[in-house]
């Protein structure tokens, strides 16, 4: 019985392995389209093409903003919605994002022809970089409204029980968009605006798999008339420290890209070009295992679990440090080969390359640790703690302490590239001690994990999907209600509805129902059992008894005893509360 009695970590564990290879795959190609374009194009049109992608980086992030904030946004607040089993306001949200943002996608495309060109030669400053620069930021803005859409529905798809479709729909962008990029730059003259093309036609075409999922049964989100655009608010909240990490990363790329120009010389923005790169590559392993948590901690708050939060959060950060220190590792070691996939055949800016890479490459555990508290602090309603980390990491230090790293390192008598290197190292140093200050401050007494007090009197435990561990049930539940005041009659009540509730899950499941969780919370005017098993999907409030084809067992009886009964399928495992009134209970 001891078992019984310890919630268990096993289906929230489970649900992270469900999301993490589709998260990382997710995460990877993501990436993979700026890496791929940057190791073509510099491998078939030279450094200085390669180059003119960074330079425009900051304009390419811009176009990507609505797609990505809205989307990483209002998936949160829809997660959040779904675990208050509010599927309608979840439906609203997003078809309110999704029209935004393929209008602010069209306005952005109008606009190409008329400012690609000038934006670019702003951005080189007369060098030669501007003719380049401006083909590929001019296919990247007609592009605006499929990158758009696409990188909205992959954020929705995740928190909607298809991390396997999202992840699918981006690996079948990049691959056709390596496809098209050895085809177009290899063997046309179409140039640099080829890999841009490339980029835009994959998403294009990749979004057949969004077919599967219009079909899908597992569906709980729809495009739905707009009655109001008031639920906008909750997708801005929620996206916030999304917004400000785009916004704070255009504005760094603008000034490091006029740091390097201005002290270093093009040759300085071939290097920085690579570790940035290298920093993307990182991004897909890391990001990826982060990114389980904006699709599984959103649900998890709304229902009030604050137990499977911390076990989520706590196997994240296992698989984190894990995948940091192997990541760290091999760019150790291998810092000359990444040098070579990159196209850099000149030994002397090959060799500033492995230094400056290697010194670079130091930042990654605070990097890591940093993308953490942010993807966990947006994903529990506390924006504004997410903000401050991406707003000091993003933008106070790290511009600050590039232009001293490198003027000190270029007055030494340096080349400047290691003094950047390491201003990268010291800015996110700088960003963990200034997390970790303010929420001392701001949240005196708390843990990192901010999350509310418990409003009621808690019952937390797992079953085995045994017949035998069902008999224990009602005895614990029935004695946990007497121990707190609630009266033999209503303890009898809910201790039946526990046994018959879990008796179904255990006969009905299937074969993939394992363990049971479930929680009993003592509220003042009420109590509320929820129940979350890994069976076949069941909705107890759309069962009508009917005994010429079968009968569910006990869930007539549960209806009658609760006074409330809601079901929601989220994470794939059913979510069953039931509600029992206790006010008069209390007043006897």
């Amino acid at each position: 019985m001891e078992q019984m009695h310890q919630r268990n970590e096993r289906l929230i564990e489970n649900k992270i392995w469900k999301y993490l290879l589709p998260g990382i795959m997710m995460s990877l190609a993501l990436q993979l389209g700026n890496i791929v374009d940057t190791v073509f194009v510099g491998n078939f049109l030279g450094t200085e093409a390669m180059s003119a992608i960074t330079l425009v980086l900051p304009m390419e992030t811009l176009i990507q903003v609505t797609g990505y904030c809205l989307g990483m946004g209002g998936s949160i607040a829809a997660g959040i919605l779904l675990g208050r089993r509010n599927k309608e306001g979840a439906s609203q949200l997003f078809s309110i994002t999704l029209v935004i943002t393929v209008v602010v996608g069209l306005i952005i495309a109008a606009a190409a022809p008329f400012l690609a060109m000038p934006i670019a030669d702003a951005l080189a400053k007369g060098g030669n970089l501007n003719i380049p620069a401006g083909h590929y930021l001019f296919v990247g803005m007609l592009g605006a409204p499929v990158i758009g859409v696409g990188l909205l529905m992959s954020s929705f798809l995740g928190v909607e029980n298809h991390p396997g479709l999202a992840s699918a729909y981006l690996i079948t962008s990049n691959v056709i968009n390596l496809i098209l990029d050895y085809i177009l730059l290899k063997f046309t003259d179409i140039g640099i605006a080829g890999a841009a093309l490339s980029t835009v036609v994959g998403f294009l075409l990749g979004m057949v798999i969004f077919i599967l999922y219009i079909r899908s049964p597992k569906r709980m989100i729809s495009f739905v008339r707009i009655r109001s655009f008031a639920p906008l608010k909750e997708a801005v909240i929620s996206g916030a420290p999304i917004f400000v990490f785009m916004i704070m990363t255009i504005i760094k790329s603008f000034g490091l890209n006029e740091i390097i120009i201005r002290f270093i010389g093009e040759g300085g923005m071939a290097v920085y070009t690579v570790c940035d790169n290298v920093l993307m590559i990182v991004e897909m392993i890391t990001a990826g295992i982060i990114g389980v948590i904006p699709n599984i901690a959103g649900i998890l708050y709304g229902e009030k679990d604050y137990f499977g939060i911390r076990a989520l959060c706590k196997r994240v950060l296992v698989l984190s440090a894990a995948a940091t220190l192997g990541i760290f590792v091999l760019v150790m070691v291998f810092a000359k080969s990444i040098t070579v996939m990159f196209g850099v055949d000149n030994s002397a800016l090959s060799s500033m390359m492995v230094t400056a890479l290697r010194i670079f490459i130091l930042c990654l555990p605070a990097y890591v640790w940093n993308k953490f508290l942010v993807g966990y602090y947006e994903s529990i309603e506390e924006s504004k703690q997410a903000s401050i980390i991406t707003f000091f990491q993003n933008g106070i230090y790290v511009l600050p302490a590039a232009a001293l790293g490198v003027v000190l390192e270029v007055k030494m008598g340096g080349g400047g590239i290691n003094g950047l290197a390491l201003s990268f190292v010291c800015s996110e140093i700088l960003t963990v001690l200034t997390a970790y200050l303010y929420r001392k401050i701001k949240h005196k007494g708390a843990d990192f994990y901010l999350l509310p007090k418990e409003t009621g009197i808690c019952f937390d435990f797992t079953v085995k999907a045994d017949m035998d561990e069902t008999a224990l049930v009602p005895r614990e539940v029935k004695k946990f209600c007497l121990d707190h005041g609630i009266s033999a009659n209503k303890a009898n009540i809910v201790a039946v509805a526990a046994e018959e509730m879990i008796v179904n899950c255990i006969k009905y499941g299937g074969r993939l129902s394992h363990w049971i969780d479930v929680s009993l919370v003592i509220e003042k005017q009420k109590m509320l059992l929820r129940i979350r098993d890994n069976g076949v999907p069941f909705n107890p409030t759309e069962y009508e008894f009917d005994s010429g084809k079968f009968d569910i067992h006990g869930i007539e009886l549960v209806k009658t005893i609760s006074s409330d009964i809601s079901y929601m399928r989220t994470m794939d495992l059913n979510n069953t509360v039931l509600e029992f009134d206790i006010e008069q209970e209390e007043e006897k």
